[in-house]
């Protein structure tokens, strides 16, 4: 859908509307292609239409948006134009709801939270648990320019390229301007937005929606039938949650930096947890076992029978030991795969050195910290440093000989 016959079709200098996919209080949403063929989306803020102050507000959030460089968590923000009919800007173009791929196409619908909860599809812990972290890096971006949002809601969460981040920029302020009556009733906290804390409680109501498959409105109902309530950790992430919603601002997480370092530790969890929860890995675990107490018991007859015929068989018992420990070495190298793996899925973002560290620790049995991988990345960021400052030297120094 164009604008209308009465509506003049404003100019967006590279940019050709295709389709009208949104329309709200603030404007009006269109793909739009650009000269290179890009397909974008793009919203129009008219002056004429949405009111004088309105119009500056929503300009002004999309201006401090727009500074802010790429990051997990956030929508791209291409550009901002004004214009003498108001202003557009352009962000990366959501997802298609049902994955047709057809843009332009009149199927095309963006993906967002709020479409899947509608359908009452409630989200498995590990994926609320992945959400929760990459929205909360995104807040804590926002937070780290002293932004506030102040919009978050399931409606405003678009799946691009299949990760989750946050849109609708439109009423982000900084956070010394923040006490103002907006949002969306139903995600506003008791005591509207007068800092960070919340943005964290519109965060956290928008996780337990997805947790339970539910909007806001309908989460007193309970959750929905394929609601994983039965998971492990599921207290734990209802815990956070609640501290993340609490009704009084003091005792909610004063900063998403706080909120994601308790959701990063509950992803640790969870891993371990479907390492050990997963069929393959209990039949793997279960058979290292039986084949470690098969050798041992092998070798404890082993020895009984070569009490009086030592000499003839120290050379089978040699050979018996060492198959002995070849096979321990074997169950531990299967067991440290198995747990490389599970880490190397769940941590995308940490190095192979960390990776590797914390499955030896786990096959170990020995216990492991969040200080533990920071003084592991430190050690690894330092040795960096110095090759390059060795690789830098060395190239000083040839330089001078020549």
């Amino acid at each position: 859908m164009m604008p209308s016959s009465q509506e003049e079709t404003p100019d967006c200098g590279a940019w050709r509307l295709v389709r009208e996919i949104g329309h709200g209080a603030y404007g009006t949403v269109f793909v739009a292609q650009g000269r290179d063929g890009e397909y974008a989306a793009l919203k129009i803020c008219r002056r004429d239409g949405v009111g004088e102050e309105r119009f500056n507000r929503e300009l002004r959030g999309a201006k401090l948006y727009c500074k802010i460089p790429p990051q997990d968590g956030l929508v791209r923000m291409r550009e901002v134009v004004q214009a003498p009919w108001g202003f557009y800007s352009v962000m990366d173009l959501a997802d298609d709801e049902f994955g047709g791929g057809d843009i332009v196409s009149s199927e095309y619908r963006p993906k967002t939270l709020a479409g899947v909860i509608d359908g009452e599809k409630a989200l498995p812990l590990g994926e609320c648990v992945k959400l929760g972290i990459t929205l909360a890096k995104g807040l804590e971006t926002l937070q780290r320019h002293h932004l506030l949002h102040r919009d978050i809601k399931p409606g405003n969460v678009l799946f691009v390229k299949g990760r989750p981040v946050l849109a609708d920029p439109g009423l982000v302020v900084e956070a010394s301007e923040a006490a103002s009556l907006v949002g969306t009733p139903g995600y506003v906290p008791p005591e509207n937005f007068t800092d960070a804390a919340g943005d964290i409680y519109s965060l956290g109501l928008t996780l337990k929606a997805a947790s339970f498959g539910r909007r806001v409105e309908d989460l007193a109902k309970g959750p929905a039938q394929e609601a994983d309530t039965g998971a492990k950790h599921f207290p734990a992430w209802w815990r956070i949650l609640n501290k993340a919603t609490d009704p009084t601002p003091s005792r909610r997480y004063q900063s998403a930096k706080a909120l994601l370092k308790d959701l990063e530790r509950l992803r640790r969890k969870n891993a371990v947890a479907s390492v050990f929860g997963s069929r393959l890995a209990k039949v793997a675990i279960a058979l290292a076992v039986l084949a470690a107490i098969a050798a041992i018991v092998f070798a404890v007859v082993a020895s009984i029978r070569a009490t009086d015929e030592s000499a003839r068989r120290s050379k089978e018992n040699k050979a018996l030991e060492e198959d002995i420990k070849r096979r321990s070495d074997e169950n531990n190298a299967a067991l440290l795969r198995i747990y490389e793996r599970a880490f190397r899925s769940s941590f995308e973002d940490q190095p192979e050195e960390v990776i590797k560290f914390m499955a030896q620790k786990t096959v170990a049995g020995e216990s492991f910290t969040d200080a533990d991988i920071f003084a592991l990345r430190q050690k690894i960021d330092a040795c960096n440093v110095t090759n390059q400052l060795y690789k830098m030297t060395k190239q000083l120094y040839k330089d001078l000989e020549n």
